[in-house]
């Protein structure tokens, strides 16, 4: 426990820094885009830093959850973006971050204690290209993905008037919060009741699911989308950066997920023969 709250707040440190340092660049450029974007690099830049000095990429990981939220507020400081678009995404946002972290923290075991994905890329490269994907593949294109999946919601939150078809899109983000919810609190239940036995969670949602947080985790940010689109029809292009985060889970995410469960779990197999990779279906007949 000593461990796990010395990590929680050496993270909260480095990351009120990074928000800080990250602070200056973004004070002096006018472009709300551009002003979000040397944010969010500037702050990405600044952790990875400390993922070095700590030998921990895993220093990284609330970065997801936490920067959203953070970068609204920041914009609706800035640019005096008091409207009731602002208002509902920075909610739906914070409520959607809150619950990430929380869950983060749950899992968390404290500085040094590096997720097993990362710990595999730092066995099997040499230091220097260790650190370059690190920075660019575990860091900097999470970073950047995160930003594209935003873009909609700059352009939302500086529009002051109000589409009612808009709360198609808080209902999906918050449906997909209640999903990510349901998932993390069923399999944590099962991982306790059956520590050390390599058995996979096939109760509640993941009965039906073999990823059912990354669907809710999809479904979020297609929500946040669905909000600008009906906010914005006459540019509804302009918010197709959330497909980068649908690609990242689907190409990436999901795959080295499921081949970490097949090597671990001796049941994922026939787990996976009856069950729909994402989306909740019927299981398939065997």
């Amino acid at each position: 426990m000593k461990d796990k709250v010395k990590g929680l707040l050496t993270d909260t440190a480095i990351y009120t820094a990074a928000f800080a340092v990250a602070a200056f660049p973004f004070a002096f450029t006018d472009n709300i885009f551009a002003a979000s974007a040397v944010f969010t690099a500037a702050a990405t830049v600044f952790i990875f830093v400390f993922t070095v000095m700590l030998k921990d990429v895993s220093v990284y990981d609330p970065y997801w959850s936490v920067a959203p939220p953070v970068i609204v507020l920041a914009c609706m400081i800035k640019y005096g973006l008091w409207n009731v678009n602002s208002f509902i995404l920075l909610a739906v946002i914070t409520v959607w971050s809150v619950r990430l972290t929380v869950n983060w923290y749950i899992t968390y075991k404290g500085i040094g204690r590096e997720d097993w994905r990362y710990a595999q890329y730092r066995e099997k490269y040499p230091p220097f290209v260790f650190q370059l994907i690190s920075f660019v593949g575990l860091q900097f294109v999470p970073t950047a993905v995160v930003y594209a999946g935003l873009t909609g919601v700059l352009f939302s939150i500086q529009k002051t008037e109000f589409s009612a078809l808009s709360l198609f899109g808080v209902i999906i983000s918050l449906c997909a919060v209640g999903l990510e919810f349901v998932s993390d609190r069923a399999i944590h239940g099962f991982l306790r009741e059956h520590k050390g036995e390599n058995r996979t969670c096939d109760v509640s949602v993941w009965k039906y699911s073999r990823h059912p947080n990354y669907l809710g985790e999809m479904s979020f940010w297609c929500g946040l989308y669905l909000y600008f689109a009906a906010l914005c029809p006459e540019i509804w292009y302009a918010g197709l950066g959330v497909l980068s985060i649908i690609i990242l889970f689907l190409s990436v995410s999901v795959p080295m997920m499921e081949r970490h469960n097949e090597k671990r779990r001796p049941d994922y197999a026939e787990y996976k023969a009856r069950t729909s990779a994402v989306l909740i279906l019927p299981n398939k007949r065997r």
